[in-house]
């Protein structure tokens, strides 16, 4: 009888983790572990940080945010949360890293968990323009600088529009500038896509077939010159994909072409909601096709206009920007080899100056790279701050020295250097550019 005890005794003791003698479900393994994990991984208190934080720069991009934002800011980067005090209202709506702000999501969060992703947000992804970079950096720098309603920033190369669009949402006045039809055509369309209302875009199937046919025989037009281009280019991308891959076959171009539209549709839908919830106030920017070497001369009144710049250089030595925009340009008329022929870097044939042993065309761009500079720094205001992304890429097995050279060149001009955060560009295992460093200086008062 003592025997027995003994061994109910041992059983008691050599109990599973779930209780029992029984082993546990896989389920009830994962579902345990999970819990457990959850205090480590998930970040605990009033002010969170967002999923979408994963390297070292988003932790000092979240830090100058703050700086331009908060009274007063502490990170804990181990527990991954912040106290901070200040308009906290104003935080919730315009903070890019944190994912929660005194116990109350952020309107950034609401953007990538309606839209699903953390910068096709709003109509950035309305296109697949190369070498745009990433709209929550212009958001953060847009904080970092403090810029209000009554400012003004300026893109000299304004591509396909991110800096413009983002300023616009943000309701923040912006001008851009760009070389390229094709971009100027995209950045002015997501511009006013955010006026349209929802009848405008309403459309049949019927009227779908006629669109497609009307375009593809050159006679397509629409009294909403909004829609007219948003067609265009929905046709453009619709046969450039068809041009690249059999994968659309089944669907045909009249499927995809529609299927794009559904697309922006709810990115509209999407973003008058938002707007809705979040008493947004959109404001439309000034978008210009022309040449940035060209600033002083073109436009005389953007002297020591802007209180800030938010600029990319494109990196026309490692990106074929037109490449993409072929089927567009073609069925528009405008002559590729003009547009390339105004790049930077592409205008002289000699060069000035020596940079050590690098190509010619690259010695060439960053000629022209210091005179853009030169020009932006004419046309920030005293006290204006600027940042400027760039990267190093590679060419014919040599790396590129951009960012140093870019950093030298504000130097030069009369910039007062401030910051240079590093930010990798995670999956670009076979890109050019590995990652990007953004510049910040300020023009002295």
């Amino acid at each position: 009888m003592k025997e027995k005890t003994r061994n109910e005794k041992i059983k008691n003791v050599q109990l599973t983790m779930f209780g029992t003698n029984e082993f546990p479900t896989y389920e009830e393994i994962v579902a345990e572990y999970s819990k457990e994990f959850e205090k480590y991984v998930i970040p605990k208190g009033d002010n969170i940080f967002g999923f979408w934080m994963q390297t070292l720069a988003d932790l000092e991009l979240l830090d100058l945010e703050l700086q331009g934002l908060a009274d007063w800011y502490k990170i804990d980067p181990i527990k991954r949360n912040v106290e901070l005090k200040g308009d906290i209202e104003t935080i919730r709506k315009r903070i890019a890293h944190l994912e929660i702000v005194k116990g109350r999501r952020t309107l950034y969060t609401d953007f990538i968990d309606l839209y699903g992703d953390t910068n096709a947000y709003a109509f950035h992804n309305l296109y697949p323009y190369k070498g745009k970079f990433y709209p929550r950096v212009v958001r953060t720098l847009i904080n970092a600088f403090g810029l209000k309603e009554e400012d003004t920033i300026l893109d000299p190369f304004n591509g396909s529009g991110t800096t413009t669009h983002e300023a616009s949402l943000m309701g923040i006045k912006s001008v851009g500038i760009d070389i390229t039809p094709m971009g100027v055509m995209l950045a002015r369309l997501k511009n006013e896509l955010l006026f349209l209302s929802y009848d405008d875009l309403n459309f049949s199937f019927e009227d779908f077939i006629e669109i497609l046919k009307a375009i593809h025989s050159k006679n397509w037009s629409h009294h909403n010159k909004t829609i007219e281009n948003l067609m265009l280019v929905i046709y453009f991308d619709t046969i450039d994909a068809f041009s690249r891959t059999t994968r659309y076959n089944k669907k045909g171009k009249e499927g995809l072409f529609i299927e794009k539209f559904m697309y922006i549709k709810k990115c509209y839908e999407k973003l008058i909601r938002l707007k809705e919830k979040w008493e947004l106030k959109f404001v439309k920017a000034d978008i210009y096709e022309g040449d940035t070497l060209e600033l002083k001369n073109k436009h005389p009144n953007f002297k020591e206009k802007f209180d800030a710049i938010i600029t990319s250089p494109p990196y026309y030595f490692s990106i074929d920007y037109v490449g993409k925009d072929k089927i567009a340009y073609e069925y528009l008329g405008v002559n590729m080899k003009e547009i390339e022929s105004k790049y930077l870097g592409m205008k002289n044939t000699l060069s000035k100056k020596k940079y050590g042993n690098l190509p010619s065309k690259v010695i060439l761009y960053y000629e022209d790279l210091r005179k853009s500079i030169e020009n932006m720094f004419w046309a920030l205001k005293p006290g204006g701050k600027i940042a400027i992304i760039v990267g190093d890429s590679t060419v014919g097995g040599k790396k590129i020295p951009t960012t140093m050279m870019t950093k030298k060149f504000c130097e030069e001009v009369g910039f007062k250097f401030k910051k240079l955060i590093f930010n990798p560009l995670l999956g670009a295992r076979n890109r050019a550019i590995r990652g990007e460093s953004i510049i910040i200086c300020e023009k002295a008062k």
